[in-house]
């Protein structure tokens, strides 16, 4: 591959981007934001700090799905169960005829059973129903398109799941009510993941733009809302990406991860509304 940066690449794989373990990304630098140096050396080291669960699988299942509608497929298509007579007599998916149906799937097609099937489908008509995001999915000429750049220095990489001619934008499954989602967009670094998809999209040619958000509910009622972050948010998000960006060279250069205080014995810190709200108990 080219060694040139900026570049943009079509059609790489999930696995081959997340191979380019040269560059880093917006999940590893929100990872250190907010574990510290300890949680930097152990991704260094090659290691993962989370290995994912049933949510992150719904959302990877659901990603694929809206994806390859974008690239023209149908929901049927898209959607798969096995038949019956592929499966084992306890109706499991198991057993040779499985897994010759299994492999004969196209990689874009999702097995599911009855009940996923129920949840995706019901979670991509609710998305599809939601004019901003049907507009988005149309409007989208390439998907998981990978660019690699650097800023300030640093060496990183991004990989939107929608992008247009004029903006990208990306899109997200969620457990959380609408009024509780910033604590998502929060914890998540979505924030973080704005600049940092923005900045590299203008390095490799798109105008300066909001990233919009596209959120549907992964439990009823499956709602879908598309969403801009405030842009002083992302501004803030992007400052503090820039700063540990510079600790994160840091701790390679001198090979010191840990803080000062390592080793010591320190005071919990409590935070302020956690005493407070203890107070207003025994009161």
């Amino acid at each position: 591959m080219d060694s040139s940066l900026p570049r943009k690449v079509v059609g790489m794989s999930h696995q081959d981007y997340l191979a380019h373990n040269d560059f880093d990304s917006r999940s590893f630098f929100v990872a250190v934001i907010r574990f510290g140096g300890a949680a930097q050396e152990w991704m260094d080291q090659g290691h993962s700090l989370f290995s994912g669960n049933s949510a992150t699988k719904l959302g990877t299942k659901f990603d694929t799905a809206i994806m390859a509608i974008a690239a023209g497929k149908s929901v049927d298509e898209v959607i798969v169960t096995p038949p019956a007579d592929v499966l084992d007599a306890a109706g499991r998916r198991s057993g040779g005829k499985y897994k010759a149906w299994a492999a004969s799937i196209q990689p874009w097609q999702i097995d599911c059973n009855e009940e996923e099937a129920f949840v995706l489908r019901t979670m991509v008509e609710h998305t599809l129903a939601n004019p901003a995001a049907k507009g988005l999915i149309e409007a989208t000429d390439e998907t998981q398109l990978s660019v690699f750049a650097e800023i300030n220095g640093h060496r990183v990489k991004v990989r939107p799941d929608g992008v247009t001619p004029d903006l990208w934008w990306d899109l997200k499954s969620t457990s959380a009510q609408w009024d509780a989602l910033y604590r998502s967009v929060m914890d998540y670094g979505y924030g973080e993941q704005e600049w940092l998809y923005r900045e590299c999209a203008m390095q490799v040619g798109w105008p300066h733009f909001r990233m919009p958000f596209v959120f549907t509910q992964t439990m009823a009622p499956f709602a879908c809302h598309v969403f801009y972050l405030p842009i002083d948010w992302v501004e803030e998000a992007g400052q503090r990406l820039l700063r540990v960006m510079e600790e994160v060279r840091l701790r390679r250069s001198t090979g010191d991860y840990l803080p000062i205080d390592h080793g010591e014995i320190t005071e919990l810190t409590i935070p302020q509304w956690a005493v407070k709200k203890s107070e207003e108990v025994v009161a």
